[in-house]
């Protein structure tokens, strides 16, 4: 015989979802008692409608965030010395740009701090103009006068006067060019000769920070203005990459006088950087064997930076020159100041109808051999 489960069973299940729904109602109706009718609850596609609004760094970086990553980085520099106690020099102290979008090309850009990065015992150059230009000319002559020039100016952070011709002249091979860069800590130049003094130096100048720094110099006006803000300038060498290092100062440095420096650069990323604040991903310090200690970070997605475009400073002479082509019939030539030529022939009226006439031609050939 098959046993027969009892029906008291399952009406008592009945039962028991029923009083469950039942309290589950009641559990509902006195949360929506509790909530008020008008505001709605948030739900997931509500939040995401929400727009984040980022902060950009020069409001988000402030004094008491730039004074602790300042002792970290104290800390950090006090650790590696007790390594190496031998290497007690005045270590150069760098801050890391990360940028979101990545720049295609590559530019130089010049900040002016409040305060100098040259340490106490660096070695200050400066590369001026001749008085008088020849192959066979002394520049002996030169560096005295130049020498008289900032001693009654009053400049004493000037070691040593390099003349152009000395240079060409000198440091003609690349391990004497080599042992210029290790001598000195700081090379200015003179704005008239910034090129040529580029082009026989070479890129190697351009890889090393406080290098080949322009400064205006003029002799009739106030020389030693212009050499402290020559000093107190930072060159940001921009290549086509996401990360780009620029000088904020040394260890020897008093932190008062670090923390301005980074929070006045900061500030001039705004107009000089290219992008703006919108294009930086993050800044850090570092010294140039130690890790970076963060000081601002954004989400920021791609999309809200538009494309960046550097646009060069051209001189005030700069203009092209276009003329007449003699070798060429019905043809100019455009010459631009960098070398580029472009020859353009001007086709007239006859020139079209001539050319469409010996296509015609050659045409009704072709078909005839064809036949």
């Amino acid at each position: 015989m098959v046993a027969v489960k009892p029906r008291q069973k399952k009406v008592g299940l009945k039962k028991t979802v029923e009083t469950k729904a039942k309290t589950l109602k009641k559990v509902l109706k006195q949360e929506s008692l509790k909530s008020p009718p008008n505001k709605l609850v948030p739900t997931q596609e509500t939040s995401v409608m929400k727009k984040v609004k980022y902060v950009m760094p020069s409001k988000a970086v402030t004094e008491n965030i730039v004074t602790a990553c300042l002792d970290a980085l104290e800390k950090l520099d006090s650790h590696d010395k007790k390594k190496n106690v031998i290497f007690g020099d005045e270590t150069q102290i760098f801050m890391e740009i990360r940028c979101i979008k990545i720049l295609h090309s590559k530019s130089n850009l010049k900040f002016i701090l409040p305060h100098s990065t040259v340490a106490s015992s660096g070695e200050v150059c400066l590369i001026t103009p001749d008085i008088k230009k020849g192959k066979k000319v002394d520049h002996e002559p030169t560096v005295d006068r130049w020498e008289e020039i900032l001693r009654q100016a009053g400049v004493t952070s000037v070691k040593t006067v390099l003349p152009m011709r000395q240079l060409r002249v000198e440091y003609d091979q690349f391990e004497l060019k080599r042992r210029l860069l290790t001598q000195h800590d700081f090379i200015m130049v003179d704005t008239r000769v910034l090129n040529h003094v580029s082009h026989v130096l070479g890129k190697m100048f351009f890889k090393k920070h406080n290098m080949l720094v322009p400064v205006k110099i003029n002799e009739k006006k106030d020389i030693k203005k212009n050499i402290d803000k020559g000093l107190r300038s930072v060159m940001l060498r921009l290549s086509e990459g996401q990360t780009s290092t620029i000088l904020v100062g040394h260890t020897a440095m008093q932190k008062n006088l670090v923390k301005e420096n980074i929070l006045a650069l900061i500030k001039q990323f705004k107009e000089k950087f290219p992008g703006g604040e919108r294009n930086i991903r993050s800044l850090s310090i570092k010294l140039p064997l130690s890790l970076s200690i963060p000081i601002y970070l954004t989400l920021r997605p791609t999309n809200s930076v538009k494309t960046i475009k550097i646009k060069q400073k051209k001189p005030k002479c700069y203009q092209d020159y276009e003329g007449e082509l003699t070798t060429q019939l019905d043809s100019t030539v455009r010459v631009a100041p960098d070398g580029t030529v472009q020859v353009k022939r001007n086709l007239n009226k006859t020139d079209v109808s001539d050319m469409e006439e010996d296509i015609s031609d050659n045409e009704d050939e072709d078909k005839n051999n064809e036949q």
